[in-house]
């Protein structure tokens, strides 16, 4: 299996950063899939917890000025384990970068190793490399299938969300009232979260938000709802670094929140299974 990329463009580069370091806020380990057009973090924690799922993908050629990869018996994939916060940290130096390569090597064990070009410290001199290797595991074939993308059964309501930073405020206020939060959302365009505990309740309302069409007849339900861990919603409503240009809303009433970031070429795909408060 090889890998090798390269970036030149500066807002690549940033925007790769972005990525990871958003990444890392979810999991402190994940997939890293590599295919022949685009490249994915994965994290599937349902397979061991029944817990959070993130897939996010983007366009190989958007990024990389020059991307090749050979996968296992010609499939044109490679899966490894890696830590994004290792990762973001590699990256974190590439502010000023005039280029960077990624390249899969095998030193003492498997790494992707990054070698950053920075612009030369005065004139005449040369330009400085710097080089980071970080560890990674690859996943063998038999396990590949956990990290396809992850499938949702038929949204009832999904709905547009209103800007994350009016979100993230909400959620950052009322984070500390309780470990969940009820979002509601009704075919009107109404999108609720509210906190309800034995001392205090407390309900925010957005409302004119779009609606899209749902997946399943429309004269069943006007108004869905679901109960998620709400510092898991607050990390999705903190990924304001990626720039997303939307954000959607799909919920399974009473049983999971689907969760989509969009923008250009990269999308952020968050899910989060229902939690019984009773």
């Amino acid at each position: 299996m090889k890998f090798k990329g390269k970036l030149f463009d500066v807002s690549s580069i940033q925007q790769l950063q972005n990525i990871v370091s958003t990444i890392s806020k979810f999991c402190k380990s994940c997939c890293l899939k590599l295919g022949e057009d685009k490249f994915y973090f994965v994290l599937n924690d349902r397979l061991v917890t029944g817990g959070t799922t993130l897939w996010c993908e983007a366009t190989s050629t958007s990024f990389f000025d020059d991307y090749r990869i050979e996968g296992k018996d010609d499939t044109g994939v490679i899966l490894m384990s890696i830590s994004p916060d290792h990762l973001a940290k590699a990256l974190c130096n590439t502010g000023n970068a005039t280029s960077v390569k990624i390249k899969l090597a095998k030193k003492q064990s498997a790494c992707l190793s990054i070698e950053i070009a920075l612009p030369s410290a005065g004139s005449g001199s040369a330009q400085r490399m710097v080089t980071h290797d970080v560890p990674v595991s690859l996943v063998p074939l038999s396990h590949w299938r956990e990290y396809d993308e992850p499938t949702m059964p038929q949204f009832d309501i999904s709905i547009y969300l209103p800007p994350l930073r009016r979100l993230k405020n909400v959620i950052e206020r009322i984070k500390n009232l309780s470990n969940h939060v009820t979002v509601r959302a009704t075919r009107s365009g109404e999108l609720t979260l509210s906190v309800n505990t034995e001392l205090v309740t407390t309900k925010t309302y957005f409302t004119e938000l779009d609606v899209l069409e749902s997946e399943v007849d429309e004269s069943s339900r006007s108004t869905a709802d679901v109960t998620v861990d709400i510092k898991k919603l607050l990390l999705f409503v903190q990924s304001q670094g990626l720039g997303a240009t939307k954000a959607i809303c799909n919920i399974v009433h009473k049983q999971a929140l689907q969760l989509f970031l969009l923008q250009d070429d990269v999308q952020l795909q968050y899910f989060l299974p229902s939690i019984d408060c009773t």
